[in-house]
């Protein structure tokens, strides 16, 4: 019998075979299959309960019904499935909806094709963080008030900072009791200045708080004046700008009352010294070198010619330091320093303690092997000074209390250095103070650095040539845990003590 279905199925090929070969060669055998659309992307919009960086945060027991959009819209197949990496935390239906479950906890939810595959921008992801209870902002404050009017038409950026860190959702609303006089974007804080007048700009958190917290600031708007005529004030220090200098241009403008706003500001060598949009210079390099700024609007343009001093370094340390990348000092990394600032001074916490229990923030400009290259004019700035106040009292040779030294030399040290170098007995703290010969405690101090003597182990006999250095930097060491920080004001060259103390005298009668 199994002889006879073996034989029975042999014989239903066969012919089956034969059927299908002896058809006509034209005969229709239906029609082409459609080609398949596939996903390409798929958006998942955003919920109000979104906190950043792809979390949604949602109370236990809660439910939140997800929406997306796919394309292209022809898709062959728009469905799609969801997935929940640990469902006793939250489980997503297929219809998108999120059910957070009595578990406190994270889980990640999916959102693909239903055909289970597609390009990458297919697979959604959204972290889904389930909580007892939200943390709502206690204080709120807006950072950047302009200090003068803006001008009609024009754009101002304000900015928000709240507490505490560990708010859930950092969201805020912003509106303007004047829209008529000024707009503001309810989520950016964007202002925009429409007619002549005031407007109160408001901040509110949006944080599902009962009670949310809120802060405001008045704007001012004034109408633009168009620009006939501007001239550039002469100004001697533009012949002779300093490494790190930000320094704003002097002009004027016809007619007076003409909105400065309108100018447009230019370099034409903006990686030496650059321009912002209101002719503030800032200078990158300590070579000597100089730009033509360009200042104009419409029909009325301007041009002025700017350089930089050989050596001469100019910097205002009261809102903050570098990293090493850029042109400013910055503190080694190895100390574990933090930094402060206020606008007047830089406060830096030192790191430590040591082995000797003592603290330590030293200040670099070039590191030796970092790459960086800083010049120095010892024949025409030849004192360098730092303004910094200190919390116990230094003494020469002594870094019982803490020290401060200076450490300049150049590649191999061939022509100059290394300075205030060595041992506690020759290196420590070898600097003048002016108008003094003591460290005050309670107020800066203006120290400086004689670029001509000191050198421990190469003096030039030809002070008139340029120093190129590999290694500028403040050594700040030493000091006890009572005095673990110092302020900064800024660290500036002068060619004379007698320029220095005019300085120091005209920045005292600025204060007063």
């Amino acid at each position: 019998m199994k002889r006879d279905y073996i034989k029975y199925f042999v014989g239903l090929a066969a012919c089956s075979f034969l059927g299908l070969t002896s058809c006509d060669d034209d005969k229709d055998l239906g029609e082409k299959m459609d080609e398949m659309i596939t996903v390409s992307t798929i958006t998942l919009n955003e919920t109000q309960y979104d906190a950043g960086n792809k979390t949604i945060c949602l109370l236990k027991n809660k439910e939140l019904q997800l929406s997306w959009s796919i394309a292209p819209e022809n898709a062959t197949d728009a469905n799609v499935q969801w997935t929940s990496s640990d469902e006793s935390i939250v489980a997503v239906t297929r219809e998108g909806k999120v059910v957070t479950k009595d578990k406190a906890g994270k889980a990640i939810i999916t959102l693909t094709p239903e055909i289970g595959f597609g390009p990458e921008a297919t697979i959604v992801t959204r972290t889904v963080e389930v909580m007892d209870e939200y943390t709502y902002m206690s204080a709120i404050n807006i950072t950047n008030v302009p200090a003068e009017e803006i001008a009609a038409g024009d754009e101002y950026q304000l900015t928000v900072s709240s507490e505490p860190a560990t708010t859930t959702f950092k969201r805020y609303k912003w509106t303007s009791s004047n829209p008529e006089v000024a707009t503001v974007d309810e989520k950016t804080g964007l202002v925009t200045g429409i007619s002549k007048g005031d407007a109160i700009i408001i901040v509110t958190a949006d944080d599902f708080s009962s009670n949310p917290v809120s802060a405001s600031c008045e704007i001012g708007v004034k109408i633009v004046t168009p620009i006939t005529g501007m001239t550039f004030t002469e100004d001697a220090e533009l012949n002779q700008l300093g490494y790190g200098q930000e320094y704003q241009v002097k002009y004027t403008l016809e007619p007076v009352d003409a909105t400065a706003s309108l100018l447009t500001w230019t370099s034409d060598n903006p990686e030496v010294i650059s321009v912002d949009k209101t002719g503030k210079l800032k200078v990158h390099t300590t070579k000597a070198a100089s730009a033509v700024i360009t200042a104009s609007y419409g029909p009325v343009v301007q041009n002025v010619t700017v350089t930089v001093a050989d050596g001469r370094f100019w910097y205002s340390l009261g809102n903050g330091l570098g990293n090493g990348l850029d042109n400013n000092w910055y503190l080694d990394g190895n100390n574990a320093s933090v930094v402060s600032s206020d606008g007047n001074k830089t406060t830096v916490q030192m790191g430590g303690p040591d082995s000797k229990v003592k603290y330590r923030g030293d200040l670099w400009l070039a590191r030796s092997g970092k790459g960086k290259v800083v010049n120095i004019t010892p024949a025409e700035y030849r004192y360098l000074a730092v303004k910094i106040g200190f919390k116990s009292q230094l003494h020469v040779g002594n870094n019982s209390q803490g020290c401060i030294k200076l450490e300049v030399f150049d590649d191999g040290i061939k022509k100059i250095g290394p300075e205030y170098w060595g041992t506690a007995g020759d290196a420590n703290n070898r600097y003048a103070i002016l108008g003094t010969s003591e460290i005050s405690i309670t107020k800066p101090n203006v120290l400086y650095y004689d670029l001509q003597a000191r050198y421990k182990t190469v003096t030039p006999t030809d002070w008139n040539q340029v120093f190129d250095l590999s290694q500028c930097k403040f050594v700040i060491a030493d000091f006890p845990e009572t005095a673990q920080t110092y302020d900064l004001y800024w660290i500036r060259s002068f060619k004379s003590i007698e320029e220095l103390q005019a300085f120091v005298d005209s920045e005292n009668n600025t204060n007063e």
